[in-house]
């Protein structure tokens, strides 16, 4: 009986995968029929950022593939339409497929492009270009259409010295819920060094380089909760980390 009952569950499990191929077959036939008729494009993080407009991304699309509309289906590249969108540098990952839910009409579909875009850890504004840098230290230009509330960084800086120095920083920054809530721009000299404007007072934060910076941090945020823990930030002009193990303040005169 054992035997007769495996041999069933195995005719099933048979007669079930031979449906299954029979109808991917099936679908993978009649989708070859299926006509484009239109681009759609979600952009999944839209309420978070903004940088990437669905209607530019659309046109940039049918720009590059003037033939996809009234085109089979099956006959679409899509990993050559991923790869243009890809390109773009706003967008941190895309997935264009195909949708047999067209406009309301048998026999039509669509191509669909789904992106995500870039998350900005800070802005950089030089003479000649302002642009964002995300987590991985990629840079994307900044649009007007645009702008979220992140750390401003200005003075002279290189795309590889904000990459490489600048980027570990800001993170460690943002990571910490006291710095995150005062640093609010920082400005580099041409020799590399650091200063800092604070939300809370109007001292400049001379920094030095950017290495040490953990240390540094500390000694500074020892200075506002102890320090200042009265108070009296307002009666300094600057506040010096650039030394080691030391904190340099100058008063107003």
């Amino acid at each position: 009986m054992k035997i007769f009952k495996k041999i069933g569950y195995l005719f099933v499990w048979c007669f079930v995968l031979g449906l299954v191929f029979l109808t991917l077959g099936f679908s993978i036939n009649e989708r070859k029929k299926i006509i484009c008729t239109d681009v759609r494009v979600e952009i999944t993080d839209s309420l978070e950022n903004q940088f990437i407009r669905s209607r530019d991304i659309r046109n940039w699309v049918l720009s590059h593939n003037p033939h996809l509309l009234r085109k089979n289906l099956g006959n679409i590249d899509l990993r050559n339409i991923e790869d243009g969108v890809r390109k773009i540098k706003a967008v941190e990952d895309v997935n264009v497929f195909t949708s047999i839910v067209g406009q309301g009409k048998p026999g039509e579909g669509s191509v669909v492009v789904r992106i995500r875009q870039r998350n900005p850890e800070f802005r950089v504004d030089v003479p000649g270009r302002d642009y964002y840098m995300d987590r991985f230290g990629k840079s994307f230009d900044w649009t007007p259409n645009y702008t979220p509330r992140v750390m401003i960084i200005s003075g002279v800086i290189a795309n590889e010295f904000a990459r490489k120095r600048l980027l570990p920083l800001i993170t460690y920054i943002q990571a910490d819920p006291f710095l995150n809530a005062q640093i609010d721009q920082i400005h580099v000299g041409g020799n590399g060094n650091l200063t800092m404007v604070p939300r809370v007072g109007d001292q400049l934060i001379y920094f030095g380089p950017p290495e040490d910076y953990q240390e540094k941090f500390r000694n500074l945020k020892a200075l506002y909760k102890e320090g200042f823990k009265n108070g009296g930030w307002t009666l300094y002009k600057s506040i010096n980390l650039a030394y080691k193990n030391q904190v340099i303040c100058s008063k107003k005169r």
